[in-house]
């Protein structure tokens, strides 16, 4: 095999025929992905999309992919780029390569098999081969053995006992099938049949994405494509470059929170510091908590994945997503920590823990990246959902073994933005080609019978843009005596972020609505709606991560999603839209007064549902309001009440600002004017100098996370470690920001210039 070549320049290359095959290789990608499912009818591949296909370039680096995650995408450069140091020269035509190893090639956790091929130019004198391009697919398979049915550790254990993992090894050598090789990892599944089905479907999409690659260097020379390829990546990294010209400089953190590793039920805190120096990002994730016992962690792939994220969805979603947004970024990401884990840590769950919430945290600290410039701040927005879920087990409706989850515990609302409410049933920013499937579908592959489904009321989180609705849905067991239940909820108790003062949505909730058949059947009997809320208020609540439980025939089995975060001060919404929520459904007549300060008159209908009959109360409502803000004109400064911490030195007078160039926004209401201060876009109002954090001299609301705080439903900790803040303008009231915190933590200092010493 030969990797040497001089290939044109990329400055060569025509931009219509560079087009032609990017999209080429779009539509290929897409191919192999409609042959992953077709070939495997895995619920996963049909019902989720949980699998990437991509195309990469000789040396490994990402040119094209279709992906459920964006972090599934870049993933499958892992593979490749381990599979040239384990292989070297020992690479050739027909070759397949196979790995489910996180920390050794393989993809974000062990249930994500990645199985790549080297693509080469035969055409050279004398038959030469040369390696010119990889094709990959990465997807959840049923089943990669371990402690728990589903593959998802619960209790705290090390990598050995969570799954089977393989090192990269070859399923095809030089086109011969190792039968032996897929039989070594299938006697460690407890399906076998459907997983091997799911591998070979994995290698049949592979060889498909093989033969069109293959035609299309026959077509136009390995040379010319790898020339087109080259000039790509640079294009790129050239428009990144050219964004981040656009951005102000500066240090931007965010945090985001997990709850319960299986053995202890406390917090754990992901925390990203984002450097923009002209036209340099470092992501650092020194700050993150240290790796858990639990299955929360990921490797580094998955840290790295969580960065291309973030950058794909709000820095550069309308640059093609190749391996050139990573050539101007720096990431620093110690081992030992959530976002880096050391062997033996757990990594079984890394896609829904650490490597989801790597990517909110990241995102918390780019809103203030990306708010001075009008080309990417209407894209500020809070974390979109999470993955809520629960392994189900049981023999199904044709006495087969069986296990399978709920997809809809993943499809929360989305956050609101700056012009827009949030979507109301989304999947994560970050999930770009997943959905959630029909409920006909998992009635047909599954003992199950869904008796509702439909949005959450109150769910969105409050805001001037209000964040988007959690779907909810009562199902039970059909055809099946009973399920077991093994449950892992995230943000059940610990909330995201939100924007510009927003609040967050609802968290999400798995629970067991016990012998509620009878009920159910009575219901339906009479064509009435059943009482899906007075169902989840009296079911019995699991902790966060559980197994164990049992579900029967007779009960009812409940599961919400997240609710999108809001945007803005949620007293600055037009009342308007606040009634046209109310009149939908979206919003109790209830939450309305309590959290947007707005007030009804009339009734509801004679079953307590709101009705055209209410109408807006202008002046009651504007009388609330006034209340609400005089109410937090009462509130003490943050120096005064919180804990001390970087940047919290000094009066705001006695601190020298570093000039600023120009306005320099930084929210909603919140920005730094050219002589760098701190200050209040409503009414002017100066808070302090950009050399010291400005939320010690905002007025500060600072309580337990819980319902009435959040204006929004949440499980409450026992702990009481977690803190929801707000912060408002000590001269018009205005809620400049809010943030979530846990108890005994300093503000974080969203936002400070270059060459601020934080501990001054």
């Amino acid at each position: 095999m030969s990797r040497t070549a001089a290939p044109p320049t990329s400055l060569e290359q025509d931009p219509v025929l560079s087009e032609i095959v990017r999209n080429y290789e779009l539509t290929m990608n897409r191919e192999m992905g409609r042959a992953l499912v077709n070939l495997s009818g895995s619920f996963l591949f049909v019902s989720a999309s949980d699998f990437a296909c991509g195309c990469l370039d000789a040396d490994g680096r990402i040119l094209t992919s279709i992906a459920w995650t964006l972090q599934m995408g870049y993933s499958m450069s892992n593979t490749v780029r381990a599979s040239l140091q384990r292989f070297g020269d020992d690479l050739h035509p027909g070759d397949v390569i196979f790995a489910n190893d996180p920390y050794d090639g393989g993809g974000l956790h062990s249930h994500d098999v990645v199985v790549v091929a080297p693509v080469f130019d035969e055409s050279g004198p004398a038959g030469e081969e040369r390696l010119t391009m990889w094709v990959g697919v990465s997807a959840h398979v049923t089943d990669v053995g371990g402690a728990e049915p589903g593959g998802f550790a619960v209790e705290p254990m090390d990598v050995y006992g969570e799954n089977v993992r393989f090192t990269p090894v070859k399923f095809y050598e030089r086109g011969h099938f190792r039968a032996d090789i897929l039989d070594a990892f299938l006697t460690n599944t407890r399906a076998p049949k459907q997983t091997g089905i799911d591998l070979k479907a994995l290698m049949g999409a592979v060889w498909i994405g093989r033969g069109r690659l293959g035609e299309m260097l026959e077509q136009y020379g390995a040379d010319r494509i790898e020339a087109i390829h080259a000039g790509q990546v640079e294009a790129s990294g050239r428009a990144f470059r050219a964004r981040l010209a656009t951005l102000p400089d500066g240090i931007y953190e965010g945090a985001s929170h997990m709850e319960h590793d299986g053995a202890e039920d406390r917090v754990f805190t992901i925390r990203a510091t984002v450097t923009k120096d002209g036209e340099q990002l470092t992501f650092d994730y020194s700050r993150t908590d240290p790796q858990s016992i639990g299955a929360i962690n990921c490797t580094d792939v998955g840290g790295t994945g969580s960065i291309m994220a973030a950058i794909g969805t709000v820095l550069a979603p309308d640059i093609p997503f190749n391996e050139g947004l990573m050539e101007v970024v720096e990431v620093i990401s110690p081992k030992g920590t959530l976002m880096n884990s050391i062997k033996p840590a757990p990594i079984s769950a890394a896609t829904v823990y650490a490597g989801w919430f790597g990517t909110d945290a990241i995102l918390e600290a780019l809103n203030y990246l990306i708010a001075g410039n009008p080309e990417t701040s209407h894209r500020r927005t809070g974390p979109w959902g999470c993955w809520t879920f629960a392994w189900l087990q049981g023999p199904n409706q044709y006495g087969e073994p069986w296990f399978w989850n709920v997809f809809t515990g993943g499809a929360g609302g989305a956050g609101a933005m700056e012009s827009s409410d949030g979507q109301n049933a989304m999947m994560g920013i970050q999930t770009v080609d997943a959905f959630a499937p029909n409920v006909e579908e998992y009635e047909l592959q599954s003992p199950v019978l869904f008796l509702q489904t439909g949005l959450a009321r109150d769910s969105g989180g409050v805001g001037r843009q209000r964040g988007g609705l959690a779907p909810e849905t009562l199902c039970v067991p059909y055809g099946t005596d009973s399920w077991d239940v093994t449950v892992f909820q995230n943000r059940m108790s610990t909330p995201s972020s939100a924007v510009s003062g927003g609040s967050p949505g609802a968290g999400a909730a798995i629970s067991f609505a016990r012998g509620i058949m009878p009920d159910v059947r009575a219901h339906l009997e009479q064509h009435r709606e059943l009482p899906i809320d007075e169902y989840a208020l009296h079911a019995e609540h699991p902790p966060a991560r559980a197994r164990g439980f049992q579900v029967s025939s007779e009960d009812g089995y409940y599961i919400r999603a997240t609710g999108g975060p809001g945007y803005g001060d949620p007293l600055e919404r037009d009342p308007e839209a606040v009634l046209a929520d109310v009149l939908r459904g979206f919003v109790s007549p209830h939450m309305a007064e309590a959290a947007y300060g707005v007030a009804l008159s009339g009734h509801g209908d004679a079953d307590g549902t709101p009705s055209e009959h209410l109408a807006l109360d202008l002046d009651a409502t504007a009388a609330l309001r006034a209340k609400a803000r005089e109410s937090r004109r009462s509130y003490p400064l943050g120096s005064e009440v919180l804990p001390v911490g970087d940047g919290s030195g000094g009066r705001p007078q006695e601190r020298a600002p570093l000039a600023a160039n120009g306005e320099q926004v930084l929210g909603e209401c919140l920005a730094i004017d050219a002589e760098g201060f701190y200050h209040c876009r409503r009414c002017g109002q100066r808070l302090a100098a950009n050399t010291t954090n400005w939320k010690w001299w905002a007025l500060c609301s600072e309580a337990h996370v819980e319902p009435s705080v959040i204006h929004n439903t949440i499980v409450v900790r026992r702990a009481g470690d977690l803190m929801f803040r707000r912060y408002h303008c000590p001269g018009c009231a205005v809620q400049i920001d809010s943030e979530v915190a846990v108890v005994g933590e300093p503000p974080r200092w969203n936002y400070r210039p270059l060459g601020v010493d934080p501990r001054s």
